[in-house]
């Protein structure tokens, strides 16, 4: 062995720990997030519950969400020495990117719906299918506004602050821009727990990485995301008042999706925004290549507890036909 050739092997080792490494806090968070949602379950049963659906039943389950995710990624983002204008970003987008986000998360969540609904298909042949959410209509319209609150509101900022925040910082460092972009969005899929969503997640963590890492602000995505939540609260809450009424509205606001979505695939196209990713100029490239990359973070111990567990929980959500 050469002298240029025991560098270049040094090189790989050092890059690859560093892979290691930014997955370790990335998993580790999650692991605590985890942690946190273990430590509640056999809390809460102690505690007297309102009926589901008031107002001090969407209440805790605020308050719930709140605790198991903010603690963790707000801990971690502080030890890595990220203040929160590093998790926002400094950039300025123009009114066309944010249309030009919304349209193409709007849009795509009508395309991974029909992704969607293949997969359950393939579940179906095996026997399997997803339990699917039951949706309770607020009882009120004080419980109606938290929930609005809960769902449309406050995630769309904690999972961008955590997803294409602090994660996608702490990724980028070591895996470079697509491969940052790629291992966020699988962890924001797998943070779902669920397969059919594998389509929609996975989508909008990539829209929502090349956003932030384009553009330098997470505004856009937060905006995309309160969309795509408020398009299911509307749909789910008409059709929990009466089926015919939620087959009535959930026609245009799919149309509407359609066309915000058309509109977004324009503005990407006439903004050229498809150039830099064609010829490669955009984000920083890594050194290793993606089959090293997903090695180093399979051997990174606690991602591959987040693995198991994630697993775990996807299979304890499938049920037999």
């Amino acid at each position: 062995m050469n002298e240029k050739e025991a560098v270049r092997i040094n090189w790989n080792q050092s890059e690859t720990w560093r892979v290691r490494r930014s997955v370790d806090i990335i998993a580790l968070t999650i692991l605590a997030e985890m942690g946190i949602n273990c430590l509640l379950y056999p809390i809460m049963p102690l505690f007297p519950h309102a009926a589901q659906g008031s107002f001090f039943y969407e209440l805790e389950d605020m308050l719930t969400y709140l605790l198991i995710f903010v603690i963790p990624f707000a801990v971690g983002a502080r030890l890595s020495g990220m203040s929160f204008r590093d998790l926002m970003g400094r950039g300025k987008p123009s009114a066309e990117v944010y249309v030009m986000t919304l349209g193409l998360t709007l849009g795509w969540s009508i395309a991974a719906g029909w992704l969607g609904a293949g997969i359950e298909g393939v579940l179906n042949q095996y026997g399997l299918t997803e339990a699917a959410d039951t949706y309770v209509l607020p009882d009120s319209g004080c419980a109606l506004l938290v929930q609005f609150l809960a769902t449309a509101i406050i995630p769309p900022i904690v999972e961008e602050l955590c997803y294409r925040g602090f994660f996608l910082n702490t990724a980028v460092r070591s895996m470079g821009t697509w491969g940052a972009i790629a291992f966020t969005a699988v962890c924001f899929w797998l943070a779902h727990d669920s397969l059919e969503i594998f389509p929609l997640a996975c989508g909008f963590g990539i829209i929502g990485g090349y956003i932030r890492r384009r553009y330098g602000s997470l505004l856009p995505s937060m905006v995309a995301h309160f969309a795509v939540n408020t398009v299911y609260i509307i749909v789910n809450a008409s059709y929990a008042y009466n089926h015919t009424v939620g087959a009535v509205v959930s026609m245009p606001v799919s149309l509407l999706e359609l066309l915000i979505g058309a509109a977004g695939v324009m503005l990407f196209l006439r903004r050229k925004e498809w150039k830099p990713i064609w010829d490669g100029t955009f984000g920083i490239r890594s050194s290793l290549t993606p089959q090293r990359m997903t090695m180093a973070a399979l051997t990174s111990v606690p991602a591959l507890v987040v693995l198991v567990l994630t697993i775990y929980f996807i299979s304890g959500n499938l049920e037999v036909l």
